[in-house]
């Protein structure tokens, strides 16, 4: 009996988040793509009035006999805020960690915005992790795209954070004009060769009032397909998964608020819970050789809700690979062995 053992990754644990949304802030200009605050639909709040929301939150968590969470600076460039807007954000950091309401915070900002002074500032104040909005490593997407970097900058950026000791985490946009299945499986491997913890997939959207909406509207972007992200979020989620990286978020979160405002491209509600499955299907269509070799499946039980697939689109396969009810066994490991017959 062969027994093959895949890592199978659950979310990165980490505390309970707070999140304050600073669309726009310290962006030096609007990515082709970008539409921050129709997804979170806090633009033009004032800064006091987002922190003091957040310090109720964590008041209440408190009352609540909760444990301290973590608060996390998300949308803008927070490393390229104004000076005032910046202080601000640390000080009340700061304040929060005196008085036990946090124990760490953490940003997501871009590779290109980096100063070491920032950096060193925020390590002062409590950030224990760095979110870098890499988006592609490919310089040619991300000029079609308006970064404003290449991928060099890009690289530079995540040695950059990790010199400064902070966890890191990194964002990619696939179907972003001008990339392809194959260049966001190259930007998954250049993101794991560099060290990231975790990964997020955000697969490219088109949002009315963006200049990516123009180019959609006019005929020169084409988005990619819900089948064409689903098998390249599954290969990106394998790939991954072989290095042991958890993929904490695909896709935005389903709002409706937001709905309203998408014109086209992959978006399904169950995108991510699609393509888990479409990658648990992958991996077990790639290591079993065939159903009368396979013996048993010990499956983590995190797995337990999706491996059928949406609807049930999995099944015909699996029953295929001969895998149903009766060869798997849930456990509560994170590594999926599959019991193989050497005999066969």
């Amino acid at each position: 009996m062969q027994t093959i053992v895949l890592s199978w990754p659950a979310k990165a644990r980490h505390k309970k988040i707070v999140p304050v949304f600073l669309p726009f802030a310290g962006c030096p200009a609007r990515c082709l793509y970008c539409a921050q605050n129709l997804q979170t639909a806090e633009g033009g709040r004032p800064l006091q009035a987002l922190l003091q929301e957040a310090r109720t939150m964590l008041e209440t968590r408190r009352l609540r006999g909760l444990e301290p969470a973590e608060v996390a600076f998300y949308g803008g460039t927070f490393t390229a805020q104004r000076e005032e807007a910046l202080t601000a954000c640390l000080e009340a950091v700061h304040v929060w960690r005196r008085e036990g309401l946090v124990q760490s915070f953490r940003c997501s900002t871009r590779p290109d915005a980096l100063k070491d002074s920032v950096l060193a500032r925020m390590k002062e104040a409590g950030c224990t992790c760095v979110e870098l909005g890499i988006q592609s490593f490919d310089s040619s997407v991300l000029r079609a795209s308006l970064r404003g970097y290449d991928g060099s900058v890009a690289r530079e950026g995540i040695a950059r954070v990790q010199a400064s000791g902070f966890v890191l985490g990194v964002q990619l946009l696939p179907g972003l004009p001008g990339s392809t299945i194959q260049g966001f499986l190259q930007d998954v491997d250049c993101a794991l060769d560099l060290g990231a913890s975790f990964l997020r997939y955000y697969p490219c959207l088109v949002v009315r009032s963006t200049g990516l909406a123009r180019l959609y509207e006019e005929g020169r972007y084409t988005p990619w397909s819900t089948e064409e992200t689903l098998e390249a979020l599954a290969l990106g989620l394998m790939k991954a998964h072989a290095r042991n990286v958890p993929v904490i978020r695909i896709g935005v979160a389903h709002e409706e608020s937001f709905e309203q405002h998408v014109l086209a491209g992959p978006r399904d509600p169950d995108l991510g819970t699609r393509a888990l499955a479409r990658a648990l299907l992958r991996t077990l269509q790639r290591h079993i050789p065939a159903p009368e070799c396979l013996a048993g499946i010990h499956m983590p039980r995190s797995c337990q809700g999706y491996y059928l697939g949406h609807r049930k689109e999995n099944r015909d396969a699996l029953v295929r690979l001969g895998v149903h009810s009766g060869t798997i066994c849930w456990t509560q490991d994170e590594e999926i062995r599959i019991l193989v017959r050497s005999d066969m």
